[in-house]
């Protein structure tokens, strides 16, 4: 089925590919305003991108570079991560957000009119994450 073209496509545990998806749903929104955009990368000082903040709350689903060599057990990769959210969010050039290895000012790429949910709003985004982690059989105590 799907899935399993999926899975051979990424050549990864498909579990990363589900969680990396629901994060993408839980954690963010299409927002309103035409000038929201999430940075696909960190800048040199901070650490910004959507896939920081995936790697900091699941490290076991990220691919990692351990003494110059990869851990690609199941996890995702940053290009492979930012696909998923592209998905969602169409692709933009902007000067808003870091760009990878370049002089600051030049534009990086981030996932357009996407915002953060507000997860202590104690509202629709905060119960939009409960319902989207609880999908996959996580609890939002993991995210807080």
């Amino acid at each position: 089925g799907e899935g399993a073209a999926k899975s051979m496509r990424y050549g990864r545990d498909p579990r990363s590919v589900v969680v990396a998806r629901a994060f993408f749903q839980a954690a963010t929104k299409l927002s309103d305003d035409d000038e929201d955009i999430l940075p696909q990368e960190d800048g040199a000082d901070e650490k910004l991108s959507v896939y920081c903040l995936f790697a900091e709350l699941f490290p076991e689903h990220v691919v990692t570079r351990e003494g110059g060599s990869f851990n690609a057990k199941a996890g995702l990769t940053r290009l492979q991560f930012n696909k998923l959210g592209y998905e969602m969010y169409v692709k933009e050039q902007s000067r808003r957000v870091p760009a990878p290895k370049a002089k600051p000012g030049n534009p990086g790429y981030g996932f357009r009119r996407a915002k953060w949910r507000n997860a202590l709003d104690g509202g629709e985004d905060q119960e939009a994450m409960q319902l989207v982690l609880a999908s996959i059989g996580l609890s939002l105590a993991r995210v807080d």
